[in-house]
């Protein structure tokens, strides 16, 4: 498995892995535990400053979000920059916008610099609204961008065949093939004496006078004066499983019969919204589409979601074949912005994570923050970033929704499971939350009738896991941790895997 899940994104399509193991000692001034876009970029640009690194993968480089993006590189987010404004004040709004621009300024370096061959494409972002509610919200949009210095204006037409009421034009975006770029980047690191291992779970770690030790399930120890999660989300139960919610976004791949005459990006102002970009890899174009978001864990039939995904599709552009589809997960953080910056109550440990639908820009972002407090040296956009933040007019509903949500999935799922007496009622292919016998499984029947049975206890905080049919896992729904259908973790918080049950069928 290539990704945490059975379907295969369009980069994974085309991108081959190698179990690396690259290492002379086993003592580090900085340990980076995550090999997606966060944690390789940050290990080269640590590199760069001097420091010697681990970079640690439980699986292979772009596992998780990092290979299931829609490889977007925007200089505006989610949370837009009206709501930034409103939530953070203008100086703070102007700040981030000059930390995106300079963010798609420092991944264009990487790539002349270290001729990367991953379909980078400079373009515009077309934004529009279909009726006079989204309207109004795109006159904010429109206004906040004016403030903070993003270069957009009105626009009366559009390269994409949606209809629409108004629409704007964000110019200064960019575009890539994520896998290509983290894995050349990875190979430049590794060529210049940067130690790296994957296919290495971190089982357990402890902070201690200063020094981190750290502990793997093939038996390794390393040590480093420094930690920094680059996970998605940091493991083990803290702050972070209230502050981070965990969605799902569907996207497919199109191949288009005939090339387009300008690459560009769109999106409505929906909620969820539906987003579309072109790509251009060798002399074939694409249409990326992607949208209907959920709460992970929180839908039944996922499969549904790519139905609606290619019923949008089909109601809107003409295409030859459909190459890949999948979905992804991304955390929302309770006031908009990411977390960057050092652990609540730690000197030594970094997190980075919360980057809602924006990834690429956050991930990479990442380096222009956490290098320089290594250093010692705080700046005001690590301030903005600081984990430890307390913005309560921004965050307080948010979090107390995500509370709510987990605390009713911790006590529904332990009393509501299917009053199932035997477990012949599963389909081949089908995995379901069961009473069997007294007791309660997570069970799935795989293709060969064969059950496989799990205890359907998340081990981080005890919540229930949740069926994913179109990725074929089990998610928990209070805090995103992922499950294969042998309880294998794909994706914390949780450290651990579920636990196996002898089959008593």
């Amino acid at each position: 498995m290539n990704r945490d899940g059975k379907n295969q994104s369009f980069w994974e399509n085309q991108s081959q892995h190698e179990k690396l193991k690259n290492y002379s000692h086993t003592d580090f001034d900085t340990i980076i535990v995550g090999a997606g876009i966060t944690g390789v970029t940050l290990a080269k640009e640590l590199q760069n400053r001097g420091r010697q690194c681990l970079l640690i993968e439980k699986e292979n480089p772009g596992f998780g979000t990092t290979g299931g993006t829609t490889a977007h590189i925007n200089n505006f987010f989610d949370s837009s920059y009206d709501e930034i404004i409103n939530n953070f004040g203008e100086e703070s709004a102007i700040l981030l916008a000059d930390a995106a621009k300079e963010t798609v300024r420092y991944m264009k370096q990487n790539i002349v610099k270290h001729h990367i061959s991953c379909d980078f494409n400079e373009c515009n972002y077309y934004l529009f609204s279909v009726d006079e509610k989204q309207s109004k919200k795109l006159e904010d949009i429109l206004e906040a961008h004016q403030k903070v210095g993003i270069d957009t204006e009105p626009i009366f037409s559009i390269p994409f065949t949606l209809e629409f009421e108004k629409a704007i034009e964000i110019k200064g975006q960019a575009q890539f093939h994520p896998l290509r770029y983290i894995n050349k980047l990875l190979k430049e690191y590794v060529k210049n004496g940067g130690s790296v291992i994957t296919e290495t779970q971190v089982l357990d770690y402890e902070n201690k006078d200063g020094i981190i030790t750290l502990k793997t399930d093939n038996d390794l120890t390393f040590t480093g004066k420094n930690l920094v999660w680059a996970t998605h989300i940091p493991p083990g139960n803290n702050r972070f499983s209230v502050l981070l919610a965990p969605y799902r976004s569907y996207a497919v791949t199109l191949k288009l019969a005939n090339p387009v005459n300008t690459l560009a990006q769109t999106a409505d102002l929906y909620d969820p919204y539906h987003y579309v970009r072109y790509h251009k890899s060798g002399n074939d174009y694409f249409l990326i589409a992607g949208g209907y978001d959920h709460k992970t864990g929180d839908e039944k039939d996922t499969e549904k979601h790519f139905e609606d995904l290619m019923q949008y599709v089909d109601d809107n552009f003409k295409y030859k074949d459909v190459v890949a589809k999948w979905s992804s997960q991304y955390y929302q953080s309770a006031d908009g912005l990411p977390y960057i910056g050092k652990m609540p109550g730690e000197e030594n440990i970094y997190i980075s994570t919360g980057f809602t639908g924006n990834g690429m820009t956050f991930g990479t972002m990442t380096s222009l923050v956490i290098p320089d407090l290594l250093e010692g040296k705080e700046s005001e956009l690590s301030k903005l970033f600081a984990p430890s933040r307390i913005k309560p007019i921004a965050s307080a509903g948010n979090v107390l929704d995500e509370v709510v949500n987990a605390s009713v999935h911790f006590v529904k799922d332990k009393f509501s499971a299917d009053k199932i007496e035997e477990l012949n009622d599963l389909n081949n292919g089908e995995g379901r939350i069961i009473k069997h016998e007294g007791e309660t499984f997570a069970a799935y029947r795989d293709s060969k009738s064969e059950i496989h049975l799990l205890s359907p206890v998340c081990p981080h905080t005890g919540c229930n896991v949740a069926w994913n049919p179109s990725e074929v896992t089990w998610d928990c729904p209070c805090h995103g941790s992922r499950f294969d259908i042998d309880g294998k973790l794909l994706n914390g918080p949780a450290m651990t895997g579920l636990k196996k049950i002898d089959n008593k069928e």
